[in-house]
């Protein structure tokens, strides 16, 4: 029996079952999943290689994340509340564990990252056609408003957020994109398209104003590229994506619930943020939201002199002191909300700063920097649109605070990262640095010679 092919087949099984997890917000499942990938890989790492480690572990970016978490270790030694600190730690652990799962075998490759993607593009579309259906039959029969297909509401069933479920939409997009310059489809031409206008639907409904524009400017690009590019029926592609083009400024440039999104951030007041009391029926849109949190981060850990240790798990007790003393909007009793309570800074380079000091905040660049340095050295299009896009929305939503929010910022990078590189022998990689080993070749019955060819022909059997 051979054991590695065997164990080709668990990682492939245990992808697709990660894959179901994050999609549809299985928690336990994609925890259990990306453990089990790390367990398989370095069964077949010790098989393929005759050692448990897999050079691939000590790649900048598994490196970086594993520095930001000691630091965020370190602040246990001086926390006010070290039960609340150890549980954030446990969830945090796959800052640098859902890494260091991806790098324990060579089993990511070109072929096999393929195949997986178009398991994650179909389950991605289940999950949001179920979605679309439940919305539709409470928007039928239970008298609900058109709300229930729009934001949050529309991947509601599922317990999820509607910005991930956004880039995870964005990130098959780019899958499907890409692949048309290389002549790969999915299924089909025609199903290919379908799910390229059914993936721009699903992200205009889910509202995500950076996931929209990132989309908008995405299609923009492909389109010129498409343009100066020599592909089969080009005139229909470059006709396809025009037309998804005109259908987003089209859907932003008239009164519906998602230009309207776009034209709340507009017209807000920045001066606003300046003041030092609010009245509780004051709204903030987003941008004024992350500015007032600058001001209010940069307020702790000014007063508390904390610039070099942050302040730890207070962190959150802190900012909600800043809500109730400038008379934000705290909840009602008879409502049973909170209103800004228990909001975090919304900004991963804020939250590494007000949690661990300049040295967290320090860190969390060095993992942008490394994200960055993985698009220098393999020069995938898809790697560097979804990495770019990551980085935007550390601006925009402290990452690191959710387990979702944890697995999509650091499994992304790497999976295509490994994704764009060939596949060599036997699953191993050009680029990865460490050769399978060699296993016993039988000699050929009777005196026939056996020439290189042959050998090679074997040694790929």
């Amino acid at each position: 029996m051979d054991y590695s092919k065997l164990l080709d087949r668990l990682l492939y099984g245990w992808y697709i079952v990660f894959f179901i997890g994050m999609v549809c917000s299985f928690r336990a499942i994609s925890s259990i999943s990306i453990g089990l990938v790390f367990i398989t890989g370095l069964l077949k790492n010790k098989l393929d290689t005759g050692t448990w480690t897999n050079i691939r572990m000590r790649n900048r970016f598994t490196l970086a994340c594993l520095l930001f978490y000691i630091i965020c270790v370190l602040t246990l030694l001086y926390t006010a509340n070290y039960h609340e600190s150890s549980k954030h730690l446990q969830t945090q652990i796959a800052i640098f564990f859902v890494p260091l799962a991806l790098c324990s075998s060579n089993y990511l490759n070109n072929g096999n990252c393929r195949i997986l993607m178009r398991y994650y593009t179909g389950i991605l579309a289940t999950a949001l056609f179920v979605c679309l259906l439940l919305a539709s039959y409470n928007y039928l029969f239970e008298n609900t408003q058109t709300s229930v297909f729009f934001y949050h509401a529309l991947v509601s069933p599922f317990k999820q957020h509607a910005v991930f479920v956004s880039i995870y939409v964005f990130v098959a997009l780019v899958y499907l994109l890409e692949h048309i310059k290389n002549g790969h489809f999915f299924y089909s031409r025609k199903t290919h398209f379908l799910l390229i206008f059914y993936f721009i639907c699903c992200i205009l409904l889910l509202s995500s104003k950076l996931v929209i524009s990132f989309s908008a400017g995405c299609f923009l690009y492909y389109f010129f590229l498409f343009l100066k590019t020599k592909i089969h029926k080009r005139l229909i592609i470059v006709t396809s994506l025009f037309a998804v083009i005109v259908m987003i400024v089209l859907v932003l440039s008239t009164q519906n619930k998602i230009s309207s999104r776009f034209n709340e951030v507009l017209s807000g007041n920045l001066n606003i943020v300046e003041q030092q009391n609010f009245s509780p029926s004051t709204y903030f849109n987003g941008v004024q939201f992350r500015l007032l949190q600058g001001r209010f981060v940069k307020e702790i850990v000014t007063d508390r002199q904390a610039w070099l240790t942050g302040v730890a798990d207070s962190a959150q007790i802190l900012l909600d002191k800043k809500y109730i003393s400038t008379h934000m909007y705290t909840g009602s009793i008879n409502a049973e909300t909170r209103g800004y309570l228990g909001y975090n800074t919304h900004d991963q380079f804020l939250q590494s700063l007000l949690q661990a000091g300049m040295p967290g905040l320090l860190a969390f660049i060095l993992v942008c920097a490394a994200m960055i340095k993985l698009v220098s050295k393999m020069r995938s299009r898809e790697l560097a649109i979804i990495v770019l896009l990551l980085i935007a929305y550390c601006f925009n939503e402290a990452v690191f605070e959710t387990q979702y929010g944890i697995m999509l910022f650091t499994f992304f990078p790497l999976f295509f990262y490994y994704g764009s590189e060939k596949m060599n022998l036997d699953n191993s990689i050009e680029n990865s640095g460490q050769a399978r080993r060699p296993s016993k070749i039988k000699k050929p019955y009777g005196p026939k010679r056996v020439g290189s060819a042959a050998l090679h022909r074997c040694w790929n059997r």
